[in-house]
C-alpha cells in the first residue's frame, strides 16, 4: 500500500537518498550539527529554542530531545531561528 510506510521505512529511505546523492543528513533528518572550537566557542545549527540560560548553563531544544552545555562565562554572542554561536568556558556538553 502506498502512503503507508512505517516512520522507519521513510527513514530508511531517506538515508538510502542521502547516501546515493552524497547528502549530508542533518540535510534530510533536521539533525542539531555541532562546530566546537577548542573549550571556547560553540555554534549549534538546527536547534529549535532555548530551555535555560545563564553564565554557567545553556540548555537548547532540538528535535527529539536537548543539548545541555555547562562552564564559565557563557555567553550567547549570535542566534536565529535555527543557528546559535556560543562563547566562553565550554567544560561539558551532553545531548540528552
Amino acid at each position: 500500500m502506498r502512503g503507508k510506510e512505517s516512520g522507519a521505512e521513510r527513514k530508511k529511505w531517506r538515508e538510502s537518498v542521502a547516501d546515493f546523492f552524497e547528502l549530508p543528513k542533518e540535510l534530510l533528518f533536521n539533525l542539531p550539527r555541532t562546530t566546537i572550537i577548542g573549550n571556547v566557542q560553540l555554534y549549534l545549527e538546527n536547534y529549535v529554542g532555548i530551555i535555560e540560560y545563564n553564565d554557567e548553563i545553556l540548555r537548547l531544544k532540538i528535535r527529539g530531545g536537548e543539548i545541555v552545555i555547562k562552564g564559565k562565562n557563557l555567553t550567547i554572542k549570535n542566534f536565529f531561528s535555527e543557528e546559535i554561536f556560543v562563547e566562553g568556558q565550554i567544560n561539558y556538553i551532553e545531548y540528552l
